[in-house]
């Protein structure tokens, strides 16, 4: 791998820190991939076990034989020094194919399968790191991909738990990504959102169709794995500390843990500094961050803030990346408190959180948009996407939020809003573990959402002919959001 490829930036709110007193200082660490994607595989041979559940639910819309469809495709492209496993539940769990499998015996193996019962998924989840952790070798990185459309009626359905499993297979250098399927379905999002987070894999919702395309992407995202275990240390020179973690991200020995970075990835977050100028014994003070994948090196870099009086630093802008990241930070911490409210039965704040969410977001894109100059038109750009995605979620949850308000009996509306919840929580987690970057099925999620929410506005209209004038209006409004696609 060209380690020039890989580069960490430190960006200061501003050029300047106050030099007459204690303060506080925003900074934002950003780590940029520039590697074609595929063309990369830094990180060595992949131990890749794809969990699927076979439970009698996946049988309905073709969704089970899809993902042996899927599963077959992946194999067909391995390398010879690749591994794969299948392992496939329900209230049991079976490992189909490991690596040991004679490869004309694959295909036949996997067409096999066929649905079952209940849904045990920590089993089949347990079972897939068994079989990942016995066929580790130094050389390999692991991957785990697992794929629900069921409620977990069996087995451990703790959080917490389940959250404590990931975080040490992810030490051992397995992630695993979880994908929940079915709008209608019974699937957990929060647990399934969890394990993903604690161990650096993505949670993926997706409606009724696109199975194939998610695990295509996750197949190709671990093909250009560039750093599998990356860490970030700040080195920090005398009268500055950390004061508050602007991130979500687990520190461990002053080491920030990040999740896998592709070829061509972007990550970064923010950390709030504490500034005592009388402990600083020169003009200017250099922060300085390294970045690690493993305990090997990758590269470093530095910054130098100048100590100025407040009327200098306060005549210079606040640098419009660092303040995106923080406003997304600060997003994410208001996104748990609406989905915890949601969870409790309770949207009276809901509007309000919304319409702040909105408001941030246009604030951040604008200020993005004003210093592209400085910041570069291809880095502006992304980050207006990624801006822009959020705050077209937040817009749409708004309007939502309106409609389940005044019509909550209704029982199309529970229906529209176990989709929403489970919308957000892909929302959430796509900016909690910093995917920066929006691809077709971030859009899907919300298109799809959309798109229920209009046919439910049609039922309403039909069944509550006093309410059409404005039901009609709430249509319109989904429709114009939809249009924005």
């Amino acid at each position: 791998m060209d380690e020039q490829a890989i580069e960490i930036l430190v960006l200061p709110e501003r050029p300047a820190a106050r030099n007459d007193e204690v303060t506080e200082f925003d900074v934002a660490i950003e780590v940029r991939c520039r590697t074609a994607a595929s063309t990369v595989r830094a990180g060595g041979p992949m131990n890749l076990c794809l969990v699927i559940d076979r439970s009698g639910s996946m049988g309905a819309q073709g969704k089970l034989e899809t993902a042996k469809r899927s599963c077959l495709d992946i194999f067909e492209r391995l390398k010879d020094d690749d591994l794969l496993t299948v392992v496939v539940f329900d209230s049991s769990a079976e490992v189909v194919v490991n690596p040991q499998t004679p490869r004309d015996q694959v295909e036949g193996q996997l067409k096999s399968i066929r649905s079952g019962s209940s849904t045990n998924l920590s089993l089949g989840w347990y079972q897939g790191l068994l079989e990942l952790q016995s066929h580790m070798t130094d050389e390999h990185y692991g991957r785990l991909i697992l794929l629900s459309d069921g409620l977990a009626n069996e087995g451990e359905t703790k959080k917490s738990a389940l959250e404590a499993v990931a975080a040490r297979a992810r030490e051992e250098g397995i992630t695993t990504s979880t994908i929940g399927v079915g709008r209608d379905s019974d699937f957990q999002e929060d647990l399934l959102e969890s394990i993903a987070t604690a161990s650096g894999g993505r949670f993926w919702y997706i409606a009724e169709s696109g199975i194939d395309s998610i695990l295509e992407e996750e197949f190709r995202n671990a093909l250009s794995v560039v750093l599998d275990r990356p860490k970030v240390e700040l080195n920090l020179p005398p009268g500055v500390s950390v004061s508050e973690e602007l991130n979500s991200l687990r520190k461990v020995s002053r080491r920030y843990g990040l999740r896998p970075l592709k070829g061509d990835d972007l990550f970064n977050f923010a950390v709030r500094l504490e500034i005592d100028p009388t402990q600083v014994d020169s003009s200017q003070l250099t922060l300085s961050a390294t970045l690690y994948d493993g305990t090997r090196t990758v590269t470093s870099g530095t910054t130098d803030v100048a100590l100025a009086p407040q009327g200098e630093v306060v005549t210079t802008p606040v640098h419009a990346l660092v303040n995106s990241v923080v406003e997304q930070y600060r997003s994410s911490r208001t996104e748990e408190k609406m989905l915890k409210d949601m969870d409790a039965g309770d949207l009276s704040g809901m509007k309000e959180m919304l319409e702040a969410e909105v408001a941030r977001m246009r604030r951040a894109d604008a200020e993005v948009y004003a210093q592209q100059g400085d910041i570069g038109s291809f880095r502006a750009a992304a980050e207006m996407g990624n801006i822009g995605q959020h705050l077209s979620m937040s817009e749409a949850s708004l309007l939502l939020t309106e409609l389940v308000q005044r019509y909550g009996s209704e029982p199309e509306i529970q229906l529209l809003m176990a989709s929403w919840r489970k919308s957000m929580y892909h929302e959430a987690h796509r900016k909690r573990l910093r995917y920066n970057s929006v691809n077709r099925a971030d859009e899907d999620v919300e298109i799809s959402l959309l798109v229920q929410a209009i046919g439910v506005t049609d039922i309403l209209i039909q069944r509550l002919p006093e309410q059409q004038a404005e039901l009609e209006q709430t249509r319109e409004a989904l429709r114009e959001q939809l249009a924005r696609f």
